[in-house]
């Protein structure tokens, strides 16, 4: 287990957050009762495919739960379910993480200079 000092929230919202563990520099995105841990190009990949796909009409299932975008993962059995509301959300989570991301990069460059 890392200390909870090592790990930073980049992005947080009232459903979630995305943070960083700076020991082993996995991001976690925790969004209502879904937790993923990626490594930094995986997040990117991860995004990229979610939102890139919102509009797809092959993942427009409309639910009774309310929900209408699904999103099948690798495992046969597992779906990822949102509305576009949620979609929004996750998209302005990624957005200011980004952003985070790419400050600390300078930070970072700037340190090293």
């Amino acid at each position: 287990m890392h200390q909870s000092s090592a790990f930073k929230i980049l992005a947080q919202h009232r459903h979630g957050y995305i943070g960083i563990c700076e020991c082993c520099h996995d991001f976690q995105v925790a969004y209502k009762t879904l937790l993923l841990v990626f490594r930094e190009d995986e997040l990117h990949n991860f995004f990229a495919w979610l939102l890139g796909n919102r509009h797809t009409r092959e993942n427009y299932v409309q639910l009774p739960h309310g929900r209408d975008r699904v999103y099948a993962s690798p495992h046969s059995n597992l779906f990822l379910v949102y509305n576009e509301q949620e979609l929004d959300e996750l998209n302005s989570l990624y957005t200011e993480t980004q952003l985070m991301l790419e400050a600390r990069k300078i930070l970072l460059s700037n340190r090293m200079n």
